[in-house]
């Protein structure tokens, strides 16, 4: 387990299924970006144009050949996580189910009704961003294969 603390306040809303993102406590875009430049600079983790999501997010994939994830450390391809444009804020990324359970059971997030990931509230400020980026470098680990 990840041992996630509760998140402060109510959820915000969702939209979805298509698109599934997040409505409301919309992050401030400074915690978007800082978390961004954190996720493209991964290890081997390239950046192209989502598999999964809306045009504007913007995606991480593992090459070929790097990592031995299963098949559900991917959303799609070899993208195993995105950031919804600024107007949203909250990223999907893929998780084992335990990790995913433990997500929405403190408030982080919720699955995704149709797709095997889980949407991850955008943070709201530094502290969040920590908690955040610890879910996406999970996320990371999983695509490796170093995480069940």
């Amino acid at each position: 387990m990840i041992d996630l603390p509760e998140r402060s306040g109510p959820a915000p809303r969702i939209m979805g299924p298509a698109p599934h993102g997040q409505v409301s406590q919309i992050p401030p875009i400074m915690q978007q970006e800082q978390l961004w430049e954190r996720m493209r600079a991964l290890p081997f983790v390239y950046m192209a144009p989502t598999l999964v999501s809306v045009s504007h997010a913007r995606s991480v994939f593992l090459p070929e050949g790097i990592g031995s994830g299963p098949e559900s450390a991917f959303q799609k391809g070899r993208e195993f996580a995105h950031i919804h444009p600024h107007s949203d804020g909250s990223l999907h990324l893929t998780l084992p189910e335990r990790y995913k359970d433990e997500v929405e059971a403190s408030g982080w997030g919720v699955r995704h009704p149709v797709q095997n990931s889980i949407l991850v509230y955008g943070p709201r400020d530094a502290p969040e961003l920590e908690i955040v980026w610890g879910l996406v470098q999970s996320s990371y680990r999983y695509a490796l294969g170093e995480l069940e």
